[in-house]
Parts: C-alpha cells; sequence; structure tokens
C-alpha cells in the first residue's frame, strides 16, 4: 500500500468515525440490539485505555446501570466506551460482547443522553441505532470491524435476504436502510450472512494484515493499541 493510499485511508475511517459518532450513518444499524440478555458477556481484557490510528484516545470500563431511583448503580456486563476525537471532545455508548456460533461481536449502542447535536431541538430529532462490530482482542489491541451499508445493500439489491427494514430517502441519490427486526431475526441473519464462510474469510484476513486497502470497502476496520501505564493519550 503506497503512502497517498495510506493516508487516504487513515482520512477514510476518521471520517466514517465522526459519521458513526453523528448516528452511525454509514454502518449497518437496527432499532433493536443484535443481542439477548443471555448471550452478554463480561471479559476485563477489555478495559483500559487505547489508542487507534489517527491517535485518538479510547477508554473502556466496566458499565454501571442503574437499579432506579435513589438505588446504587451495580456492574453489569456490558462496556462503557468513550472516544475522544480531542481532549474536550468525546462520544459515549455501551458496548455489549456476545458470540454467535463462536464467533465474538460487540454491538455499539450510543449514550441517547449525549449532546449529539448543538442545539436540544436538534437532537430531539434523533434516535439511536445499534451497530455491529466483528472483534478480535487480547490485552495490547483490539480489532474491529463493522458491517457498513454497502455490504447491506448488495445483500438487498440482490434480493439474497428479507428481513424487515425501513428505507429512508437521506437526498436524492441516497438511501438508508434501518432494521426493525426482532433480536431473533437479527441473529439468524448474522448466523447465516455475518457468518458465511466468505464473509468471514474475508474479515480474517483483513484481522490477519492490521488493515484494509480494497477499493469497495464493504465494512469499517480499526485497530486500537494498548496503552502503557502512565501512557498519554491526545
Amino acid at each position: 500500500m503506497n503512502l497517498n493510499s495510506h493516508v487516504m485511508k487513515r482520512v477514510v475511517v476518521h471520517m466514517i468515525m465522526l459519521a458513526m459518532l453523528a448516528m452511525t450513518s454509514c454502518l449497518v444499524s437496527s432499532l433493536h440490539p443484535f443481542y439477548k440478555e443471555m448471550d452478554k458477556y463480561y471479559d476485563p481484557v477489555m478495559t483500559g485505555r487505547w489508542m487507534d490510528e489517527d491517535s485518538c484516545l479510547w477508554t473502556i470500563e466496566q458499565n454501571q446501570v442503574s437499579q432506579g431511583l435513589m438505588e446504587p448503580s451495580v456492574a453489569d456486563n456490558s462496556y462503557l466506551i468513550t472516544y475522544y476525537e480531542e481532549p474536550d471532545k468525546a462520544g459515549t455508548f455501551t458496548g455489549t460482547l456476545f458470540r454467535i456460533n463462536g464467533v465474538t461481536y460487540v454491538d455499539f449502542y450510543p449514550d441517547p443522553d449525549e449532546e449529539h447535536c448543538v442545539t436540544e431541538l436538534t437532537g430531539w430529532h434523533h434516535f439511536p441505532t445499534h451497530t455491529l462490530a466483528r472483534v478480535q482482542y487480547n490485552s495490547d489491541s483490539i480489532l474491529l470491524y463493522w458491517f457498513g451499508e454497502e455490504w447491506l445493500n448488495e445483500l438487498l439489491e440482490q434480493n439474497r435476504i428479507r428481513i424487515k427494514h425501513e428505507t429512508v430517502d437521506i437526498s436524492g441519490d441516497y438511501a438508508r436502510h434501518v432494521l426493525t427486526a426482532s433480536t431473533d431475526e437479527l441473529q439468524k441473519f448474522i448466523r447465516k450472512y455475518a457468518n458465511d464462510t466468505k464473509t468471514s474469510d474475508e474479515i480474517e484476513a483483513i484481522f490477519a494484515k492490521g488493515y484494509t486497502d480494497d477499493d469497495d470497502e464493504y465494512g469499517v476496520f480499526l485497530k486500537l493499541k494498548a496503552l502503557k501505564p502512565g501512557g498519554q493519550g491526545l
């Protein structure tokens, strides 16, 4: 991969991450979670401070969930993920690890109370959605691959799938598909298409290389490296 291609790839990833923080406009999005409560599992190896290839800081910690008014919060089998594009500009997500047929995924869900928009009125018109990423991780790195809309669009256009969704015209030449299927239906979809041999082999190859250089991408790859204790971020 030449220097210009590498630079452009970093720019594209950065722009995609910005879009993700702006309500995940270019990723496969669902109104319902991709996991069931019984699917959730927690691994402390995921927690810590991480740096992506654009030198943006990610902090991952165990999520604390409120048990009700005046009740103390308790630890949950999910993660509080904070992405710092700049020291004073952060996006917050709930990340939930789960497995389907031995493959590990993360369901990302933005904090609905976060100030996604400049004005309160604009914020009222936005609705948070779930996105799906395949993941491999150890104590040194986290590899994430989000399934993109182009991948879903191709399946729909080829009539290979039937799954409940709504198509929203964003502009004259762009329509966004939002999945409205139940979690049961979403998991059947994952087993048949996200877990199929071709897709799995392609993602495994990207994980092995540590980057993707395809001209026509169907997802978003991101690599996070662990920050050593005392290491500086941003």
